[in-house]
């Protein structure tokens, strides 16, 4: 798992020995493993009728102190421990709604939990420097969930597939986690629309027809098409867009980011970064990190300079009326072809 080796460990030994915690800090980009966890460790007090006293969930982003502390100093009822899930509070953010004020009172909260309280933030991001993340880390456990490996993940699609009855082979499940958003639930989805699509084995031809791309790797189509040269797919690409009504303005800031991510990952080369850094200082997955890695070797720092650059050019004449964002976008690629 790509957790924090020794923190994931940690709560999965808890789990096993059922020697828990008081407090717990839940975070990161796969969404689909923490809320697993999150499910799971709400199971970890039987609902027994109780459950508005003894499964409590709250909403970070607006709950009144008062609300918190009757949350956290109230009893069970016909129970050992209640378990109080906190979802998107913010707390753990370089930067917090309420200041000092929200901080103070946190710090207080989290030194002094009753014994019978199983407090779990659910969070989307963290800051390891700040006061309330390094008090946790004191006092609980702190997890991060971050996206899973490749090999990982066309591991896992592989399992679910024979699960359900069926057979992949390990090329198809890349060339699937190759179409996908990160996360495994976007790959789950896609999954359950082949297992009612397919039969026995799901080949890459059901994967063509029935998992649609999404503009993130329509846009990496686009990309590849120019570093081959290739004018005929970039502008048939353009024109699908085109039919599917997707925005012209949208597509060119979007190749504009990739450029923009290409030169820093070109850059980062220079600079002889390792590609697990190259994937955390461009907050990348690890499979788009491979393929800007690949891809900006095909590209000179001057061209996506200059692809950077063109991008403003053309939102001035847009803005001004002086071509419209259909023209923009295709004469954006071409000339990025010649």
């Amino acid at each position: 798992m790509p957790q924090k080796e020794d923190n994931f460990l940690a709560l999965k030994k808890q789990l096993k020995s059922g020697e828990f915690g008081n407090l717990y800090l839940f975070f990161g980009e796969e969404t689909f493993v923490k809320d697993s966890y999150v499910k799971y460790m709400q199971g970890l007090v039987p609902d027994d009728g109780f459950s508005d006293f003894n499964q409590i969930f709250i909403d970070g982003s607006d709950a009144e102190f008062d609300r918190i502390d009757d949350a956290i100093d109230s009893f069970p009822v016909m129970a050992e421990k209640k378990v109080i899930i906190i979802k998107n509070s913010g707390i753990f953010k370089p930067k917090i709604t309420g200041g000092d004020e929200v901080r103070d009172f946190w710090q207080k909260r989290l030194s002094n939990l009753p014994d019978f309280v199983i407090l779990i933030f659910d969070e989307q991001e963290a800051d390891k420097r700040s006061s309330l993340y390094k008090l946790v880390s004191k006092h609980g456990l702190a997890v991060e969930f971050s996206y899973m490996k490749d090999y990982e993940l066309v591991a896992w699609i592989v399992r679910e597939t024979q699960k359900n009855g069926k057979k992949i082979s390990k090329s198809t499940a890349e060339y699937l986690l190759s179409l996908c958003d990160p996360g495994i639930s976007n790959i789950k989805n896609e999954l359950l629309k082949l297992f009612n699509y397919c039969g026995d084995e799901i080949y890459q031809s059901d994967v063509e027809k029935v998992v649609s791309k999404p503009l993130s790797v329509v846009i990496f189509d686009i990309t590849d098409a120019i570093l081959k040269g290739d004018r005929d797919s970039a502008v048939a690409t353009l024109l699908k867009l085109q039919e599917n009504k997707v925005s012209a303005f949208n597509v060119m800031y979007l190749l504009s980011s990739n450029f923009d991510k290409l030169l820093r990952c070109k850059l980062l080369l220079k600079e002889n970064a390792t590609y697990d850094a190259i994937a955390s200082k461009l907050k990348l997955s690890p499979y788009v990190a491979r393929k800007y890695i690949s891809d900006c070797k095909g590209f000179s720092e001057d061209f996506l300079i200059e692809r950077i650059c063109k991008t403003a050019e053309y939102d001035f004449k847009i803005k001004q009326g002086l071509i419209d964002e259909q023209t923009a976008l295709i004469s954006y690629v071409t000339e990025a072809l010649k």
